[in-house]
């Protein structure tokens, strides 16, 4: 039983040393040796728990969907309206997701690869299925009928641009001006429903 649970926090251990590597270095630099190091461990321990690089990548990409599925459905789940649960939404996807650098950088690490890896495109093209789709659910629930999917597929597209932008230039948007921007957006789509 030791052992299983030494093993998965090993896995974690290697899946997060990726992620700062990839947060101070960018996806081309980093070599299963920069993981190790990273993570306190051998070289060779990481073909241990993981075939490739492109295994862990691909665990990490799960990772990244996981967690921030879970924090965006309990950040939603203690809205009493479903008012609430859009601003709750928007304000998730601001403060976690578009002013959250080192996240973005990781992210669009993971996106450069899928290009020049075709197995990793099925992990980003689930991480993109599962954003639109939790969207797509509170504005479902606030009545948004058959605009509830065009609405969540708008808000992703919006949330990837700001993201890109700032990571340009950080200083481009305060996160008020695009808190009106989500405002506009979602408030225009629900009124034409």
């Amino acid at each position: 039983m030791g052992r299983t649970s030494n093993a998965s926090e090993r896995r974690e251990q290697i899946i997060w040393a990726l992620y700062d590597c990839l947060v101070e270095k960018g996806q081309e630099k980093v070599t299963i040796k920069e993981i190790a190091f990273k993570a306190g461990l051998p070289p060779g321990v990481i073909h241990y728990y993981f075939k490739s690089k492109d295994d862990i990548v691909s665990n990490l990409a799960q990772v990244i969907v996981q967690k921030y599925s879970s924090m965006v459905q309990e950040h939603i789940e203690k809205a009493k309206s479903t008012a609430q649960q859009i601003n709750y939404a928007i304000d998730f996807i601001i403060d976690k997701l578009i002013f959250d650098l080192p996240l973005n950088r990781v992210f669009y690490n993971l996106i450069q690869m899928t290009f020049e890896r075709k197995e990793l495109g099925s992990v980003v093209k689930k991480m993109f299925e599962n954003y639109r789709e939790q969207l797509s659910q509170v504005f479902n629930a606030a009545g948004a009928g058959t605009q509830s999917n065009m609405l969540g597929a708008s808000l992703v597209a919006v949330t990837e641009g700001f993201s890109l932008q700032l990571m340009v230039d950080p200083d481009a948007f305060s996160r008020e001006d695009v808190n009106k921007v989500f405002q506009q957006l979602i408030q225009s789509r629900l009124l034409t429903r």
